[in-house]
C-alpha cells in the first residue's frame, strides 16, 4: 500500500489532488487541521489529508515519479546479531566449523538429550501442579455458588429438576414445591439480566410476597416489572421549555446507528414539536455518513453544515442560533482509541453547552458497553441511547448498563424505520420491554 500525505485549503480541493495523483481507487486514512508558515499557531490553517493506494507505484503503469533517496551508509543486521553489534554496524562473523572426533560428537549428544529429558519432566511437573490448583479452585467456586444458592432461595439444596422451569407464563400458578428450586433466579437470568442482580432481587421479591403471591404468575410478573422499573432511570430531552435552545450531540463507537438516531430524533421533533431545527455533522471520516445525513436534510427541508475543525463548529451552532434545536452527528470512535477520543473532545468542548448522548447498541458484547461507558465518560456524557434492541433477543442488558452507567437513558430504538423506530422511554417502558417475550414485543 502506498501513502501520501496532501495539504490543501478545504476537503473539496484535497479531494481532487488526491484523484488527480492516486486516481479514483484512493482511500482516505485520516484528516486534521495543520498550521504551517512562520506564524506559528496563528497561521492560516490547512487541512492535511492522509490518503492510501493499494498498488506499487514504481513499477506501474499509473505510478507517479518518485524521487529516489540518496543511499545511506548503515549497518547490515542479521538474526542472530547481539545488540552490540545490531547498534555499532558490526556484520557477525560466520562461524568457523572446526571437524570433531566422533566420540565427541557421541558425548555431546547424550549431554543433549539428557537436558531435553530433563526439561520435559520438569514442565510435566508444573503442570500436574497447576492442574491440581485448578481443580482446588473450582471445587471451591462451586461450593460458593451453591452456598450462594442456598441463602437466596432459603433451602438446603436445588435439585436440576427444579432448575426446568423456564417460564413463568406457561402456568397459571405454581405448586409449593416449585418455591424450593430457584425458579425465580432462572427467569430473571433468562432474562439477560447478570446473576447477581437477579439474586438481589429474587431475595426482595421472597421478603416480601406470600407463597401465594408467589405462586400466582400474573401478579408475579407485575411485581418484577415494578422492581424493575424502581431501577431505571431515564431523562428524554425536554423540548419547548422557556425558548430554550436543545443542543444535542450524539457519540459512540462505529456502526451504533447514531446517524440513524439523529434522523429519528429530527423527524419525531419535527412531528411534535416544531420545524425549528439544524443539522451538523462532523464525521468527515466516512463520505457516505455525510451523503447519508444530507439525504435526510433534503427530505426534511432542514439546513446542514459539515465541519471539520472546533472552530467551525462553534461558528456552525452561532449560525443557528434562531432553531429551537440543533443536533450534531459525529465520527464513530473506537473507545480503546484514546487519541481519537481526545479530538473528539476538543470540539465538544463545555462552552459549547451541549447534551451530549452515548449511543450504543444492545447487540455488542456486555462486558465492551461497559467497556465503552468507561473510556468516553470523559466527554461529559449526559445521557445515553441503545440501539437496535429489535436485534437481542433478551433485554437484561438495559438494566445492567443502567445499574453500571451513572447516565440515565433518553432512548431505545428498535428498528431502521425513521421517525417510527424511536422508542420515547419511562422506566415502565423499559421493565417491560425487558420482561416482555421478544415475540410479543417486535411480533405481537
Amino acid at each position: 500500500m502506498q501513502v501520501r500525505v496532501f495539504e490543501s485549503n478545504d476537503m473539496a480541493s484535497g479531494l481532487k489532488m488526491i484523484r488527480q495523483e492516486l486516481g479514483p481507487d484512493a482511500l482516505i486514512l485520516s484528516t486534521r487541521t495543520v498550521r504551517n508558515g512562520r506564524l506559528g499557531v496563528i497561521g492560516k490553517p490547512k487541512l492535511e489529508i492522509t490518503a492510501a493506494i493499494d498498488k506499487d507505484f514504481a513499477g506501474t503503469k499509473d505510478s507517479f515519479p518518485v524521487t529516489p533517496e540518496p543511499a545511506k551508509s548503515t549497518f547490515s543486521h542479521v538474526v542472530d546479531d547481539s545488540i552490540d553489534q545490531y547498534l555499532n554496524g558490526y556484520q557477525k562473523e560466520q562461524p568457523q566449523v572446526t571437524a570433531q572426533p566422533e566420540n565427541n560428537i557421541a558425548v555431546n549428544t547424550a549431554k543433549e538429550t539428557d537436558n531435553i529429558e530433563q526439561e520435559v519432566r520438569e514442565l510435566k511437573n508444573i503442570v500436574t501442579n497447576l492442574s491440581k490448583q485448578i481443580e482446588v479452585m473450582v471445587s471451591r467456586e462451586k461450593e460458593t455458588e451453591q452456598n450462594n444458592y442456598q441463602t437466596h432461595s432459603g433451602t438446603r439444596g436445588i435439585t436440576a429438576a427444579q432448575l426446568q422451569i423456564n417460564d413463568l407464563d406457561h402456568a397459571n400458578t405454581l405448586s409449593s414445591t416449585h418455591l424450593k428450586g430457584d425458579y425465580l433466579l432462572s427467569l430473571l437470568t433468562q432474562k439477560g439480566i447478570d446473576v447477581e442482580t437477579s439474586r438481589t432481587i429474587t431475595g426482595f421479591l421472597r421478603e416480601s410476597l406470600t407463597e401465594k403471591e408467589l405462586t400466582d404468575t400474573k401478579n408475579l410478573n407485575k411485581t418484577i416489572i415494578r422492581t424493575i422499573e424502581s431501577l431505571i432511570e431515564v431523562n428524554p430531552p425536554e423540548f419547548d421549555i422557556n425558548g430554550r435552545q436543545n443542543r444535542i450531540a450524539l457519540v459512540g463507537p462505529t456502526g451504533v446507528g447514531k446517524t440513524t438516531t439523529i434522523a429519528k430524533i429530527c423527524a419525531s421533533h419535527l412531528t411534535k414539536h416544531s420545524k425549528s431545527v439544524a443539522l451538523i455533522t462532523i464525521d468527515t471520516y466516512r463520505i457516505a455518513a455525510v451523503e447519508q445525513l444530507k439525504v435526510y436534510s433534503d427530505i426534511m427541508h432542514l439546513p446542514i453544515d459539515v465541519v471539520i475543525t472546533p472552530t467551525q463548529l462553534a461558528e456552525a451552532i452561532e449560525k443557528h442560533q434562531d432553531k429551537d434545536l440543533i443536533l450534531i452527528d459525529t465520527a464513530g470512535r473506537s473507545p480503546r482509541d484514546t487519541l481519537q477520543i481526545d479530538e473528539l473532545a476538543s470540539f465538544l468542548k463545555p462552552e459549547l453547552n451541549l447534551d451530549i448522548h452515548l449511543v450504543l447498541s444492545a447487540t455488542t458484547r456486555e462486558s465492551e458497553l461497559i467497556d465503552s461507558l468507561a473510556r468516553f465518560e470523559q466527554l461529559n456524557i449526559c445521557n445515553t441511547i441503545i440501539t437496535k434492541i429489535d436485534e437481542c433477543t433478551n433485554l437484561g442488558v438495559l438494566l445492567n448498563l443502567q445499574l453500571q452507567n451513572s447516565n440515565p437513558l433518553s432512548y431505545v430504538t428498535n428498528g431502521q424505520r425513521v421517525p417510527e423506530d424511536l422508542i420515547e422511554i419511562s422506566p415502565r417502558i423499559v421493565a417491560e420491554l425487558i420482561m416482555t417475550p421478544h415475540e410479543e414485543v417486535f411480533h405481537g
